[in-house]
């Protein structure tokens, strides 16, 4: 139903443009990823606020998807297998967050330890792109690379600084800092090499 749904967008669309049969690929796979992220991101955030946790889930959500698309990662191989790890991850940062106690001390030393991780991962693997979709201009690797820092900078000193000023919201700070980071470690390697194991026909 989704895919069918996608196709006859991306059908639609790409004719009405007259693309050529490369950019009509790309046109789709984009079309895909946005229809996908939007539905998953309804479903998720109907969940969370039926299991009051709809803010830490919101908040992890954002501070995943601002990074994404500079710093790339792993695309699982079917809509369905995305959506359930979408849900497994964020919904189980929206309960840890919601349990917690976490200290001032403890949320600073974990968003500088976020921020040196992420600033390694970065240097080394992003942006981490796929096999259907590869990013092989040196010039926009080097762009979307600097972009991913500049996101990762500006999300510490938001964090630190929301830390400082309005610790009856750690919790959300929390929430924010393991969405990041479960952006930022889906660049590394291994993932990727998981998926090729297990679906050889997907990167």
């Amino acid at each position: 139903m989704y895919k069918k749904m996608v196709d006859y967008l991306s059908k639609t669309i790409s004719e009405s443009l007259n693309l050529e049969s490369q950019e009509k690929a790309l046109f789709s796979f984009g079309l895909e990823l946005v229809v996908g992220v939007i539905l998953e991101a309804i479903i998720l955030l109907i969940l969370a606020y039926f299991l009051k946790i709809f803010w830490p889930v919101l908040i992890a959500l954002i501070s995943f998807l601002i990074i994404r698309p500079y710093a790339g990662g792993i695309h699982l191989p079917s809509y369905n297998a995305c959506l359930l790890l979408t849900l497994v991850v964020f919904l189980f940062i929206g309960f840890i967050t919601s349990k917690l106690q976490v200290s001032l001390p403890g949320i600073i030393i974990l968003i500088l330890s976020i921020s040196l991780l992420g600033s390694f991962l970065l240097y080394k693997y992003a942006p981490a792109d796929t096999k259907t979709i590869p990013i092989t201009d040196p010039h926009l690797r080097q762009n979307l690379k600097k972009k991913a820092f500049i996101v990762l900078t500006a999300w510490t000193s938001l964090a630190i600084t929301s830390s400082l000023l309005f610790t009856a919201y750690l919790p959300l700070v929390l929430a924010s800092a393991l969405g990041i980071l479960a952006q930022l470690i889906s660049t590394h390697p291994i993932f990727f090499y998981l998926l090729e194991t297990y679906w050889p026909e997907q990167r």
